[in-house]
């Protein structure tokens, strides 16, 4: 069984992950970054974190907030199992 919540990288998957995609320190980005990455829109990604199957976000201040880029990489590497999905190879052939 897969898993349906996000778990974050320890820290030697972090730095592998970083290296991998050409990093060499971990940062913080921003809305149109992650946006970008994902290919997910702003309300969909702030339901998938409120579901605990995002990363959460680090909030700067009342109107700012951002990512770990470790832990955006590291959820599109490895994203949350889907349920409930309408898959016709899964139907019973009669």
């Amino acid at each position: 069984m897969q898993n349906t919540t996000f778990t974050p990288p320890n820290p030697e998957q972090r730095r592998a992950l970083l290296e991998e995609y050409g990093f060499k320190f971990d940062r913080r980005i921003r809305e149109e970054e992650c946006s970008e990455i994902t290919s997910l829109s702003r309300s969909s990604r702030w339901k998938m974190e409120q579901q605990g199957r995002f990363p959460p976000r680090c909030h700067f201040g009342r109107n700012s907030c951002a990512w770990l880029l470790s832990d955006v990489l590291w959820w599109v590497r490895n994203p949350p199992a889907v349920e409930n999905v309408n898959n016709p190879y899964s139907r019973k052939s009669a």
